[in-house]
């Protein structure tokens, strides 16, 4: 029985089918080389001759198929030629026996052969009797080709020579022909009439048919048309159907090589993808091609024959054909219409003549081989003339046809079908047939099973059913293909790869299926596998990196994504503590001050499109840096990832290993990862590894459908330095129910905190610790004080710090500590009562003002009052606490990160509760006696649980009892300050009278020294004095006056409290001097000199007129007063009456601060006792 030749293509009944064996000590490597060689003499045209024929080359022929000669004349082996290599003359020998051997083998159809011997070198090259070839080597056989076109030559004119015999036979009817017979049809002769007509029909038509194949082979094939046509009609009368269905086939593959002159061999029609809805599958996807290669590949024929060359004559062929609708060249398709090709079939008619002899073949159970040829010559042409479906129904009649075939050729028969199926786009079918050649090469009855080919075969099946072994391209958003199918498939890949003794390839394709199959799969399959998969990498881990075949394919590395799923990545911003800050630069600040824009809708629109992937935050060098993941276990048992960490880009980074254990289906769970970058700059994480089931996996965002970015990117600040922050205080206890906004965010950036419990006036020192805890020293640090989380506002001078000492111990090497110190200042409220809430309650005092006598009580007291503005007139509740807040922020920097400009702050929350202690409530202003003091009355209320001790200068201290009120008196000097030159000043939303009010109120503060002690518990502290508003009456009694007074009664100078004597009716001469004592003119001064009258009941009578009469004016102005510039006014006075007067001497001036003027009074005040003549003075 014949062997079926799966590479036939209807193209082969032209050529001459020659046989090139290898002999003697000869590599695959070298016959190989050899081998291409000769078969670029593919079409030979003759020297002298417009004649051209075609060969095909094989490396074996099975001598069963040489048998089939007669039935068609291209099967049989016409030549020979055998390569051979040596280096000796024993070599020699033993090739030519090699050689001789073969012609015996195919002798019966030889036609002609030759040796070509490599190694050796004979003087003339070529022994003529013996066939025998030399060259001296591979590199050195520059006739080979010469040798071969020769060897062309010769088979030629002896298929000439048989040819034409063959036509004088077939066209004598006067000589006896002889019977051609098929292999099989030998043992039916026996017994069969030979001299009745319809046996010289059938050797007549067999004869024919005959002719035909040699003429289609010597490249006539015009005459091999007419032959086939003239023996169809003899063979159809004759009944011989076998060899009608040869005649019909033979007339088709002359009609292909007409019309189809460039081979009907075209690459795979791709397939409609509107048909499957499949994506586009790239190059990528294709892992190797297929065991063997197609007939197309090694030859493109015809070209030679001799209507095409005529064709080429006529036509321009050099150029790319224009395929018409039937898959023929344009120009071909215009020959044909023409009707220059007679008797050549047309696409259709040759698909018609095939169907025929086809079915003529199926009758015949000897001619199956034949039949199968068939319909792959058939199924070939369809393909070219586009014709999917009628090839599809051809191939579909050859998996019927029943032929005992072996193993290999099985094997061989399913991948040829596989290939013609994807060739047709019907890619499913095509991998149908080659998993069932797969399975084959490893079928039981097998008793060398190979494992290798039949892996290699399942490899090719993936495309056809829509599976890819790259995880990237696989989708697993919907579902693409048959996933019952996929999973038995790659179930046949893990086992075929344990059998084939790859136990990392098993680990790779088990890998990928828990990976990409895992949502098919029931719960207890999967964790079925999972122990399998344990099992593999027990013996061989899975690792991260491409696998590469024996065959070339790259099998990408599995990365196992879902296990666990990571449902969101997240980057982690420093503590507040450890974020590195850094000033803007002026460039910056100015190029926004310059926008002449106050909103621009397209930057609100750039910042809403800013880059997720970029961080606006840093991290700092050489520091643990955090982010956060949620990961889920859609496993059914308990999952444990070990050397979980994150993948990087771009500078060092060094990762910390994270080991985690997951409960079964669980999630999403918080997962903290943890590394450290090692320098400065762009630091790019992309990704995470894991080690999961044995297998290590790199696990890339960009394939995480979940994670929206495909890398995020932060910026690595140089390394800065770290401080511990400790303080003497204990830390405070913030409420959970605080409304402060402010605090709350305080709260939430702080390192530390320190509260403290004072009553107003005590004060308490806070020492603040600072360790420097990096390995950085710290070259720098500064202290700033933000009040703003306070309210009401903090008061000035409540905290207050040094840290020039802390500053000359830096820097601040690693390990170090600095301390400095915060003093805390509580400061109370200066009135919490109103006037009136005061009054009602008299103060009780053993330290009381001044004494006033009726000889020394002044006019209208002369007082300037201060009172607060008024409050609820109820006491103040007990022990209730004021608190107040603050944060202390701590600057440092050092190392590298300084010089760039970088730094840190360190928040350290301030609390304090300030307790009412004493309030201070109706402050006046006296004057004293000398001119250069006044006093200071105000009332202390003791508003604590406690007994408080007053101490203050020039007296002893007084005991003020709980809830109890007293007055005291202070002694204070008069000072005075600079006014303001308003033409300079800034603008302010102070009035200038405001602000010389609170200037004069702080210096009266540090002037006046009033402290308090509480023998209970031993608190001490001071009367905050600060804020008293300062009235325009109040700042001219305590400032000192710029004028200078020099006042002589009756010429005699005033300068002591003692009244003066005075007559009823004698006049009194008063003479006041003013002088200028201060640096700045004075302006608009205007000197007064009023009497008046002291009933000492109260009752100070300013008219008196009646009572005294003055000679002369009481009022002077002067205009300007230079600095030093003094100038006098005189009057006399004359009283009528008896008794107590005083003369009211005041001078006033221009103010440019405030809009009252102000007043300077003489003291002391000149007090006269006017007596009758007839009484004396007491």
């Amino acid at each position: 029985m014949s062997i079926a030749d799966y590479e036939q293509t209807a193209e082969d009944h032209q050529a001459v089918l020659v046989v090139v064996k290898p002999a003697g000590q000869i590599n695959a490597k070298t016959f190989n080389h050899i081998f291409d060689r000769i078969t670029r003499c593919r079409h030979v045209r003759l020297p002298d001759s417009q004649r051209s024929f075609c060969l095909r080359y094989k490396k074996s022929s099975p001598v069963e198929n040489n048998v089939w000669g007669e039935f068609q004349a291209h099967r049989k082996v016409m030549g020979l030629l055998v390569v051979g290599k040596c280096a000796t003359a024993a070599d020699t020998g033993a090739i030519q026996e090699r050689y001789n051997l073969l012609k015996e083998l195919y002798g019966s159809t030889l036609y002609d052969s030759r040796c070509l011997i490599f190694g050796m070198k004979q003087e003339n090259g070529t022994n003529a009797k013996t066939n025998m070839v030399y060259y001296s080597s591979v590199e050195d056989s520059f006739s080979l080709d010469e040798t071969v076109r020769e060897f062309a030559a010769s088979l030629f004119w002896v298929l000439e020579s048989k040819r034409l015999q063959a036509e004088r036979l077939a066209s004598d009817k006067s000589e006896k022909l002889p019977l051609l017979l098929a292999p099989f049809e030998k043992k039916d002769l026996i017994g069969i009439d030979t001299e009745t007509r319809a046996f010289r029909k059938r050797c007549q038509g067999r004869m024919r048919k005959y002719s035909g194949d040699l003429c289609l082979l010597a490249g006539l094939t015009q005459e091999a048309l007419l032959h086939y046509q003239a023996s169809a009609d003899i063979l159809k009368s004759a009944n011989d159907w076998l060899w009608l269905a040869a005649a019909f086939e033979g007339t088709c593959a002359a009609s292909v090589t007409v019309q189809y002159p460039h081979g009907t061999t075209r690459p795979p029609m791709p397939r409609n993808q509107s048909f499957s809805g499949s994506p586009k599958v790239t190059s990528e996807r294709k892992l190797s091609g297929s065991l063997t290669r197609a007939a197309s590949d090694s030859r493109l024929t015809s070209t030679g024959s001799a209507l095409w060359t005529a064709v080429s004559q006529f036509l321009d062929v050099s150029a790319p054909p224009t395929m018409s609708p039937n898959g023929l060249p344009m120009a071909t398709a215009e020959f044909l219409q023409d009707g220059k090709a007679k008797n050549c079939l047309s696409p259709d008619e040759i698909i018609e003549k095939y169907k025929e002899a086809l079915i003529q073949y199926s009758k015949y159970k000897n001619a199956a081989v034949i039949e199968l040829e068939g319909i792959i010559k058939a199924t070939r042409i369809m393909i070219t003339q586009r014709k999917n479906l009628q090839a599809s129904e051809f191939l579909q009649n050859m998996v019927y046809i029943n032929i005992q075939l072996t193993d290999e050729d099985k094997i061989q028969r399913y991948n040829t079908l596989s290939g013609l199926y994807e060739q047709i786009g019907f890619k499913r079918k095509a991998a149908f047939f080659k998993r069932v050649a797969a399975m084959q090469c490893v079928s039981p009855n097998n008793p060398n099973p190979a494992w290798n080919s039949c892996y290699h075969l399942l490899q090719e099946t993936l495309d056809g059913y829509s599976l890819t072994l790259d995880p990237r391209q696989f989708p697993r958003e919907y579902t693409y293909g048959w996933p019952a199918i996929q999973l038995r498939i790659l179930h046949e890949m893990v086992y075929t790869a344990r059998k084939m003794g790859n136990p990392a390839l098993a680990v790779r394709h088990m890998s990928f299926l828990l990976h990409a199959m895992s949502d098919h799969l029931a719960p207890y399959e999967r964790k079925e596998l999972s122990k399998v998969l344990e099992s593999y990498t027990a013996k061989v881990p899975g690792t991260p990196v491409p696998l590469a075949l024996e065959s070339g394919a790259i099998l990408p590395p599995v990365p196992m994504t879902n296990l666990p799923t990571v449902k969101s990545f997240k980057l982690l911003d420093l503590a507040p503590h450890l974020r590195p800050m850094k000033k803007p630069s002026s460039q910056t600040s100015s190029a926004s001050l310059n926008s002449p824009f106050i909103y621009s809708p397209i930057q609100s629109r750039q910042q809403e499109k800013k880059d997720q992937s970029k961080m606006d935050f840093q991290w700092v060098s050489g520091e643990v840096c955090e982010m956060a993941l949620q990961v889920i276990n859609p496993m059914p048992f308990e999952l444990k990832v070990q050397n979980m960490s994150v993948m990087s880009e771009g500078i060092v980074f060094e990762p910390l290993i994270s080991n985690l254990s997951l409960p079964a289906e669980s999630g999403p769970l918080g997962v903290t990862l943890l590394g450290t970058p090692k320098t400065a700059g762009q630091l790019k994480l992309v990704g995470y590894v894991t080690h999961v089931l044995g297998v290590k996996s790199h696990c890339k965002f960009k394939d995480l459908r979940q994670i929206e970015e495909p890398d995020y990117s932060v910026e690595v600040v140089p390394e800065l330095p770290k401080l511990q922050v400790t303080t003497s205080l204990p830390k405070a206890a913030f409420g959970t129910t605080n409304h402060n906004l402010g605090l709350n965010k305080a709260k939430e950036t702080a390192v530390t905190s320190a509260a403290a419990r004072l009553y107003a006036g005590e004060s308490q020192e806070c020492v603040l610790t600072l360790q420097n805890v990096s390995q950085i020293p710290v070259e720098s640090i500064d202290i700033s004080l933000d009040t703003s989380i306070s309210s009401p506002k903090v008061p000035s001078g409540f905290f207050t710090w040094n840290l020039e000492n802390t500053k000359a111990q830096l820097p601040l090497q690693s390990g170090a500590m600095a301390t400095f110190t915060v003093l805390i200042k509580a400061v109370g409220e200066i009135a919490t009562q109103d006037r009136k809430s005061a009054e009602n309650e008299e103060p009780s005092s053993r330290h009381s003002s001044p004494k006033k006598s009726p000889q020394t009580r002044p006019r209208s007291m002369r007082t300037a009052a201060m009172t607060a503005p008024p409050m609820e007139a109820q006491q103040p509740e007990e022990e209730k606490a004021q608190p107040v807040d603050a944060v202390l922020k701590l600057t440092y920097s050092g190392g590298q990160g300084y010089e760039e400009g970088y730094h840190r702050q360190a928040s350290v929350i301030l609390h304090v509760d300030v307790l009412q202690s004493l309030l201070v409530s109706k402050v006046n202003i006296l004057p004293a006696k000398s001119p250069r003091h006044c006093h200071l009355t105000l009332d202390l209320h003791n508003v604590t649980r406690h007994e408080v001790v007053i101490s203050y200068p020039d007296n002893d201290d007084l005991i003020i009892e709980s809830k109890q009120l007293k007055r005291i008196a202070v002694r204070v000097e008069r000072f005075s300050l600079p006014e303001p030159c308003t033409s300079d000043a800034p603008i302010s939303i102070i009035s200038p009278a405001d602000a010389r009010s609170q200037q004069y109120s702080q210096q009266l503060a540090t002037l006046v020294d009033i402290r308090w002690k509480m023998p209970s518990s031993g608190t001490c502290g001071v009367v905050n004095l600060e804020g008293i508003p300062m009235t325009p009456e109040a700042i001219d009694l305590i400032s000192i006056s710029p004028i200078q007074w020099d006042v002589r009664i009756d010429n005699k100078p005033y300068d002591t409290e003692e009244p003066v004597q005075c007559m009823v009716g004698r006049p009194m001469s008063v003479k006041v001097s003013v002088t200028n004592a201060s640096a700045e003119a004075v302006e608009g001064s205007t000197l007064v000199v009023q009497p008046y009258q002291d009933l000492w009941n109260g009752t100070v009578l300013n008219d008196v007129n009646g009572k005294v009469a003055c000679i002369g004016c009481q009022k002077r102005d002067v205009k300007k007063m230079e600095p030093g510039e003094s100038f006098q006014h005189s009057c006399t006075f004359v009283f009528f009456c008896c008794g107590d007067f005083g003369l009211d001497i005041r001078a006033t001036c221009e103010s440019r601060v405030r809009s009252q003027d102000h007043k300077w009074v003489f003291t002391p005040i000149v007090r006269i006792t006017v007596q009758d003549k007839a009484k004396k003075s007491p």
